[in-house]
């Protein structure tokens, strides 16, 4: 129940808070010292306690006092209905005999008065029980109890016990420890130390631990043992017993006769309270003897008839009226007060259960008197929350779990204020990110939605609004100062904008602002002629912290622009510079270049000129033959005529600073050279005039050298070493010098093919300039699946393409052999060339790339022959074969008929085979010409005499051709068919056609298999095809 502060406190419940803690501190230091005196300490130790919650509900504020004032009078109504209840009890005894005499009523004003309840609710209670007019009495028979007095606890003991238990509203030590009376020893003492244990635990000592500690021991001192646990049952059944007779002594006073209503109620009563029928009539009898009514079979007085059985007397909660209440209409939901019509149920907050209002608990565990203290405490949640004071609602919606531990009302409010507080978090964390980026924009629109979830007046919440409106009214006043010079002084403008958006970055007075703003223009505007128009280059404004500006080209006839709308655009670019290809030659313009940012134009522009736009020839290149060197250009349009001028020593200058040359409009020859000789030559484009008057461009010039025409370079050398650095090197040119290109396909031109550097550019790639001569180091570390190296030779002015090679990490094939057979009678005009090579320990393909008469320019060469070799098929022969058609009508000079061969590691990858460089010296060779193939056929030729040698005759196809190195070879259970296939019997030599060559006599030569087979200590390479053809009798035979 809700404690009375106010009576506690001494003070009346309109006292002021001054008056409230005045009287706190006057009463504080006796509590304390009551917390000495052992009747006294727990009562006292919970007044110390409940400071804290004192303090909260009376001077924490006119709204917890409201509330806490509302609970108190829900709390007095509890009491009051608890006294009704008693009362009520004690009119039904009273009244048991059939009606209420005038001492009855008497009697029970006396006891109402005790209780507190006012004589208009007493007659309400009584008007529901008919008046009797007279008594009878009667004698009754005394029964005394005999024998000894019960063996129960002392009366300090049980007062003790009866202190500790009321302070923590239990009934008895049972009850304290949860359990029923018939609870075994073992599990009364295992609950008993699980309590002590729990308590021990907690640090702070209150009233509630003191009291519990004290309990828990008393349990264990009075139902540790069977005597023990004996002694207090029986002590609790005498207090029970006492309770008993001091209510049948107040039902039976003034009474001369105990009728049988009478009885029959009290018999009820005590068993209610566990008292045996037998034993509760001798209880009766005392009760009567005591109060002077006596017990027998008389009739009772004459009264009202008695109400039929089933009816229930039930008093009103509103008016405290008795109402009878039959029972067809226990069941009916509108059960009213016959003198109100207030209802006589009451719902359970909990389960929603109706029950009727002499039910003291409902079906779920509910106690009504909790009822009221519940619903006010809801209620106060309910008012709290709404008015975003979440501390206070949690703290009442904790009393109503207190009181109801499964309300579900309590149990939702408690996840929405969850709920509430986790959506104010998630506001406080996106304010205070804002408000660290500095976006005060969005932090104020945050703060405004913060500021609808919590209580009004909260001081965070005036901190972080006091915190943002000062930064952002400085951030406004400096964007609106800013916005005032954007045309007269846009630096300053600029640099206040600044300002302000370091103050509020969202500001969008501020971020337009900045855009509006106009950039600064640019400075030192050059105007030159360049190749193919008017290259117009400046120095950009200084940054600005802002996007970088754009510049917009004007351009004017004669004069310099005087304002931005005097010109015509003619282009718009990020970069500082830009090439007028438009202007037509031979005019004379003005140019001016203004900064331009969001669409924004600067406030001024950087002019140049006039100047008068006379472009050079572009293209020019120069190819020297022998005796010759041709010059070609492309000439500009409008121009009069081409002068090309010579000079052997110098650079010409001007159009008269040399021989002149003569020159058509895109070429000219001079034949007048000297072999090996350096010449140098301007090339002038001449414009005229409307007045007639000449002006020659500034020329182009280029120097050559009279010659044979360069050979292309040969494939370079790609090295990836172990460091992962590219190396490549090359051969150096007896005239020009090397530049490498780098590219991810070959490039599209041939190998010999006259270029120039744009044609190259065209395709992507990229220069590799050389680390020294003849090599190039490539740096860059990505892109190294496909890369492919073109040397090109610079020589007069153009390019001459080179033959390329890859990079893909493979080694070229080693030790290239090539042996020409002898043509197949089918097949005259097709050479067959057998190769041997050493393969990579990694390769298992290779590309043959064959070209007759001049090497192969690479694996790709479309004029050669190419095939792919798997290493198996080249495991199962040994060698590889090349079929090369050479038809008698190719038939040219010396080296016509030698076919070129290199071979080259291939790798199948996703974007296409790979190949080795091809650089490996060893990694080609040259079949020269025909040669056949040898045909070596033998017999045996046993002599006349025994142990005389044996002879080996000889013969070649064609005839008289040489016979390669051979050795007899003996086997005694079969005919050989190798050289390792039994024992060396014999070599011979080389020799030739006809030769008999003598085997030293050996018995095995008359028993054994015999074969000659090739030396096998011979050097392959130097000797052409050989096919021995063994006889088909004797033991040479298969």
């Amino acid at each position: 129940m809700i404690p009375d502060y106010y009576e506690r406190l001494g003070v009346d419940p309109g006292a002021s808070p001054e008056q409230i803690e005045a009287a706190l501190r006057k009463k504080q230091p006796s509590w304390s010292m009551g917390t000495r005196n052992p009747k006294t300490r727990h009562a006292n130790q919970l007044y110390l306690d409940e400071i804290p919650a004192l303090r909260a509900a009376l001077l924490a504020g006119p709204v917890s006092r409201a509330a806490y004032d509302a609970e108190l009078s829900a709390a007095d109504v509890a009491r009051r209905e608890q006294a009704l209840d008693e009362l009520h009890r004690l009119v039904r005894l009273r009244a048991a005999k059939g009606g209420l005499a005038p001492a009855d009523r008497d009697l029970l004003r006396h006891e109402a008065g005790r209780l507190g309840v006012d004589d208009a609710t007493v007659e309400r209670l009584m008007q529901a029980h008919p008046a009797l007019t007279g008594e009878a009495a009667a004698a009754f028979d005394p029964d005394e109890d005999g024998g000894p007095p019960p063996d129960v606890l002392a009366p300090s003991t049980r007062r003790q016990l009866r202190m500790a238990l009321e302070h923590l509203g239990r009934r008895d030590l049972y009850d304290a420890l949860g359990l029923f009376r018939d609870a075994p020893l073992a599990l009364i003492a295992s609950r008993a130390d699980e309590e002590r244990g729990r308590w021990m635990k907690k640090a702070q000592v209150t009233a509630e631990k003191t009291a519990w500690l004290e309990v828990v021991s008393l349990a264990q001192t009075h139902l540790g043992d069977a005597k023990s646990r004996a002694r207090y049952d029986r002590t609790l059944a005498l207090e029970a017993e006492e309770r008993f007779e001091d209510l049948a002594g107040f039902a039976l006073r003034g009474l001369a006769r105990i009728d049988s209503g009478t009885h029959v109620a009290l018999i009820d009563e005590a068993g209610s309270k566990g008292i045996p029928p037998d034993r509760a009539h001798q209880l009766i009898r005392r009760a009567g003897r005591k109060a002077g009514a006596a017990l027998d079979g008389a009739a009772p007085t004459p009264a009202a008839p008695a109400k039929p059985p089933g009816y229930k007397v039930l008093r009103c909660r509103n008016c405290a009226g008795v109402t009878e209440l039959p029972p067809t209409a226990r069941n009916a939901a509108a059960a009213r007060c016959r003198h109100c019509g207030a209802s006589l149920r009451w719902e359970c907050p909990v389960c929603r259960r109706s029950n009727l209002v002499d039910a003291a608990k409902c079906a779920c565990g509910f106690r009504m008197s909790l009822r009221e203290a519940l619903i006010g405490r809801f209620a106060a949640a309910l008012h709290a929350f709404r008015t975003h004071d979440l501390a206070t609602a949690r703290r009442h919606l904790e009393e109503v779990q207190r009181y109801a531990p499964e309300h579900v009302g309590a149990r939702n409010g408690m996840a929405r204020i969850a709920e509430r507080e986790r959506e104010i978090q998630e506001l406080r964390a996106a304010f205070e990110q804002a408000e660290a980026g500095a976006r005060l924009v969005e932090a104020a629109r945050t703060l405004r939605e913060w500021k609808k979830l919590v209580a009004p007046g909260s001081i965070e919440i005036a901190a972080a609004h006091d915190r943002i409106a000062e930064r952002l009214r400085k951030a406004e006043a400096l964007a609106s100062k800013a916005r005032r010079l954007e045309r007269a002084d846009p630096p300053e403008a600029r640099r206040l904008y600044a300002r302000s958006l370091h103050l509020a970055v969202d500001l969008a007075a501020a971020v337009e602002g900045q855009r509006r703003c106009p950039p600064d223009a640019p400075t030192n505007l050059d105007a030159r002629i360049a190749a193919g128009g008017v290259r117009l280059s400046w120095r950009p404004p200084e940054p600005d912290g802002l996007d970088r500006p754009t510049f917009a080209i004007l351009r004017k006839p004669g004069d310099l622009p005087e304002h931005p709308a005097d010109g015509t655009p003619i282009g718009e670019t990020a970069s500082a510079e830009f090439l007028d290809e438009s202007v037509e030659p031979g005019s004379t313009v003005s140019y001016a270049v203004i900064s331009r940012r969001g669409g924004v134009d600067s406030l001024a522009a950087v002019a140049a000129g006039p100047i008068v736009y006379l472009p050079d020839v572009r293209d020019l290149r120069a190819q020297a033959r022998e005796g010759e060197i041709q010059l070609t250009w492309q000439a500009p349009p409008g121009v009069a005529e081409i002068r090309v001028v010579r000079n052997a020593v110098d650079v010409p200058r001007d159009p008269r600073h040399g021989d002149r040359i003569a020159a058509a409009l895109d070429s000219a020859s001079d034949r007048d050279v000297a072999e090996g000789r350096v010449y140098h030559y301007g090339v002038f484009a001449i414009y005229r005039s409307p007045e007639g008057r000449r002006f020659p461009s500034p020329g182009a010039t280029i120097s050559a050298a009279a010659g044979s025409p360069v050979a292309p370079p040969g494939p370079p050398r790609v090295i990836l070493d172990a460091a992962d650095r590219v190396r490549i090197e090359w051969a150096q040119p007896e005239r020009g010098s090397i530049r490498l290109r780098r590219t991810s396909a070959p490039l599209p031109h041939a190998p010999g093919s006259l270029v120039s550097a744009a044609d190259i550019e065209a395709a992507s790639g990229a220069w590799i300039e050389p680390s020294g001569p003849g090599a190039a180091d490539d740096l860059d570390p990505d892109g190294r699946t496909r890369r492919y190296y073109t040397p090109l030779t610079a020589i007069n002015g153009h390019l001459v393409v080179g033959r390329g090679a890859w990079l893909a990490g493979l080694a070229d094939p080693t030790d290239l052999r090539a042996q020409r057979l002898d043509p197949l009678a089918s097949a005259p005009d097709v050479a067959r060339i057998q190769l041997r090579w050493t393969w990579p320990a990694e390769a298992r393909t290779v590309r043959v790339a064959a070209h007759r008469g001049t090497p192969p320019t690479g694996p790709d060469d479309a004029d050669a022959l190419t095939h792919d070799v798997t290493r198996a098929e080249y495991d199962r022969a040994g060698c590889w074969t090349l079929n090369a058609p050479t038809p008698s009508s190719l038939a040219g000079g010396e080296g016509s008929n030698h076919w070129h061969v290199r071979v080259y590691t291939r790798e199948d990858a996703a974007e296409g085979p790979h190949f080795s460089p091809g650089t490996d010296p060893s990694a080609a060779t040259v079949a020269p010409g025909p040669n056949p193939e040898i045909t070596v056929a033998y017999r045996w030729k046993r002599p006349w005499f025994p142990g005389r040698p044996w002879a080996l005759v000889v013969r070649t196809e064609p005839p008289g051709a040489e016979v390669p190195p051979l050795v007899v070879v003996a086997n005694p259970r079969a005919v050989p068919i190798g050289v390792e296939d039994g024992e060396i019997l014999a070599r011979f030599p080389a020799s030739r056609d006809g030769a008999a060559l003598n085997v030293p006599h050996d018995p095995r030569l008359a028993e054994d298999g015999l074969r000659a087979f090739l030396d096998p200590e011979r050097d392959p390479d130097s000797l052409p095809p050989i096919r021995i053809r063994h006889p088909e009798i004797g033991r040479a035979r298969v």
